[in-house]
């Protein structure tokens, strides 16, 4: 199965240049910091889905925007819908979905954002995601993956 590659270049003015690969999709985008800063509600998104909870992350274009949405399922995996609109309340238009698990969709994700917190920028350009949320998350990651690890473990997330 292949992986999720998400990159964040160095943000400017509140904008985020960000490009997705996954497959056939390409995306590039920038993003807006707001109405809220993408990269902080990716963070809580993916401390959600490895809690089982539904949750999506919006990425403003202004006035267009992207959703990322990741619903656990019942087989333990993950669905990432990416979805497009013309404003935060317009109807969406469905642009990508697949199923992946932990290893190809949260990880790819996490990894990014890893990367990212060590980015060098103005604080006036865009806002470091929050050290507790991401300590949160690095903690919950490192927790599945030495489940994934461990040799007595059959049944994998």
């Amino acid at each position: 199965m292949s992986k999720l590659k998400l990159t964040f270049e160095i943000p400017k003015n509140g904008w985020l240049p960000t490009s997705l690969k996954y497959s056939d999709l390409e995306l590039k985008f920038s993003a807006s910091n707001i109405p809220k800063n993408p990269t902080d509600k990716l963070c809580e998104s993916l401390i959600l889905a490895l809690n089982g909870i539904k949750t999506e992350t919006l990425w403003n274009l202004e006035p267009e925007c992207y959703f990322f949405e990741l619903k656990p399922n019942k087989k333990k995996g993950i669905d990432f819908i990416i979805s497009k609109s013309g404003g935060i309340t317009e109807n969406r238009n469905l642009i990508y979905e697949l199923t992946g698990d932990f290893e190809s969709v949260i990880l790819p994700m996490y990894r990014s954002l890893k990367k990212f917190s060590t980015l060098e920028f103005d604080k006036a350009d865009w806002k470091k995601i929050d050290k507790i949320k991401l300590k949160k998350l690095t903690e919950l990651v490192t927790e599945r993956k030495n489940y994934l690890q461990h040799p007595y473990i059959t049944n994998r997330i």
